[in-house]
């Protein structure tokens, strides 16, 4: 029983280490901002990174003005890996 508790204490921990994104990993304050589609009415793919998910993710982007953080899933993912 005692090697028991042990273990499932190493194993959580590992798992929670593994699942957290860690601050230091954030490498751009971009990774913070709510994505906006903006006033127009195009619709470009754009990223941001959801930090309840911890993914990147796409929105539409409707061409100006609004709140792009990132053109590409490539570039959301290397600002904001959480590996």
């Amino acid at each position: 029983m005692k090697y028991s508790i042990k273990y499932l204490t190493v194993v959580l921990t590992i798992l929670m280490t593994l699942t957290q994104c860690k601050k230091e990993n954030m490498k751009s304050d971009r990774c913070n901002l709510v994505p906006d589609a903006g006033s127009c009415n195009a619709a470009f793919p754009k990223y941001y990174f959801d930090k309840n998910e911890k993914k990147c993710k796409v929105f539409i982007w409707g061409g100006c003005g609004g709140v792009v953080p990132f053109d590409t899933k490539e570039e959301c993912e290397k600002q904001c890996d959480c590996k």
